[in-house]
């Protein structure tokens, strides 16, 4: 959600500790009634890309967590068409991205997460990429007749917060504004072992046994 500071008065001259009060103050307000606002307002995007280029821009964050993603498959799923339980080696590679509640792109590039990544490091004490990708090569026992597959459960972290961001001259009416209730999520490159990997199997299908046998 995108707000301006609701204010009549043209002067930006705020003390940056005096700012961070007021910006504080009205995030929590604003958030906790969010109001619309007419189609000449930036659109989220736009407010973030102008982190590149405005006078201030500032990520508050506000909770930090950990969690374990869906489970999901990786790699291809192998069938035993024999008459005994065999081996088989199933190879994968899962990517996970940062991504965020708005909708925006996420790069390494991009200034907002620039931004966002020196905070939340800053006030967490947890490292931040915007990928991490995951090879492996697993060996599992598929009995016979069966089909087996790996599925992962990711680990995971999510931080919430919002945008401050301040402007030499006015940006659509206002001289600041804010991008409030966003939450990014990432692989949690702290402690990748709290996620999992798992083997599954099951009886193939008489459909999958004429494919693959």
């Amino acid at each position: 959600m995108r707000f301006p500071l609701r204010t009549t008065s043209p002067s930006r001259r705020l003390a940056r500790s005096g700012g961070a009060v007021a910006a504080l103050a009205l995030g929590a307000s604003l958030m906790a009634a969010p109001q619309s606002y007419a189609a000449d307002s930036p659109t989220t995007k736009q407010l973030l890309d102008a982190c590149s280029w405005a006078d201030l821009c500032e990520f508050h964050p506000q909770s930090y967590s950990t969690y374990t993603g869906p489970n999901h498959q990786v790699g291809s799923t192998a069938y035993n068409c024999a008459s005994q339980t065999n081996q088989h080696r199933i190879d994968w590679s899962d990517t996970t991205a940062s991504t965020n509640s708005v909708g925006v792109s996420i790069t390494a590039s991009a200034k907002f997460w620039e931004v966002y990544e020196v905070s939340v490091e800053t006030s967490y004490r947890h490292d931040w990429t915007t990928s991490h990708t995951d090879t492996e090569s697993d060996t599992v026992n598929i009995p016979a007749g069966y089909k087996g597959w790996i599925e992962r459960g990711t680990a995971k972290q999510k931080a919430t917060g919002w945008y401050e961001i301040h402007f030499g001259s006015r940006y659509y009416g206002h001289y600041i504004w804010y991008v409030n209730d966003y939450v990014s999520t990432g692989f949690n490159n702290d402690n990748p072992k709290a996620g999992y990997v798992n083997f599954k199997d099951a009886r193939m299908t008489s459909a999958e046994r004429a494919a693959h046998c």
